[in-house]
């Protein structure tokens, strides 16, 4: 069952996905795509039809929510929380051009006080220790480094695993 959110921050609108959505999600995928830290996420894929299925198995959970400017509802990138069963993993991904704007941390934040009023204590994250604008915002929302890894997403032209160093994030509360 889906829980129906909108979550108003002062500049923000903050809502469950929907699969409708499809297409802004490509939108944010696509521009990811084109950053230098894409060679530390997931592949996405760019198929419609993949994509369309995935945002409805999305949309179908509590899990993926848009974030928009609240003045204009124009989507400007999600937030993800995944329960691990002992709190809940965060990720982001915001559009370029509405990075550096605080943004992220506004949307992370009112999303991670709204869980901890529902009882989570315990909040988790992982990036590449590379992807600094990541290690930041995680850093500045509270969480501190608690581990690293060996992450792989990518092979080489040999079909070797490419390896980085990815870091592991908690923020208890």
């Amino acid at each position: 069952m889906v829980i129906e959110l909108e979550l108003i921050t002062s500049r923000l609108t903050i809502r469950n996905l929907c699969p409708d959505d499809w297409k802004v999600i490509k939108e944010i995928w696509q521009d990811f795509d084109k950053s230098s830290y894409a060679q530390y996420d997931v592949p996405h894929s760019n198929n419609d039809i993949e994509i369309q299925k995935l945002v409805k198995n999305f949309s179908e959970s509590n899990d993926f929510f848009l974030v928009m400017l609240s003045a204009t509802k124009e989507v400007i990138g999600t937030v993800d929380l995944h329960n691990t069963g002992n709190g809940y993993d965060i990720g982001f991904c915001f559009l370029s051009k509405f990075q550096g704007n605080g943004y992220a941390k506004e949307s992370c934040t009112a999303l991670i006080n709204l869980y901890a009023e529902n009882g989570c204590k315990r909040f988790s994250a992982g990036t590449a220790l590379k992807n600094t604008p990541s290690v930041k915002l995680l850093t500045a929302l509270g969480f501190i480094r608690a581990d690293t890894e060996q992450v792989t997403f990518y092979k080489d032209k040999m079909g070797n695993n490419i390896y980085f160093e990815g870091g592991k994030f908690e923020l208890l509360i």
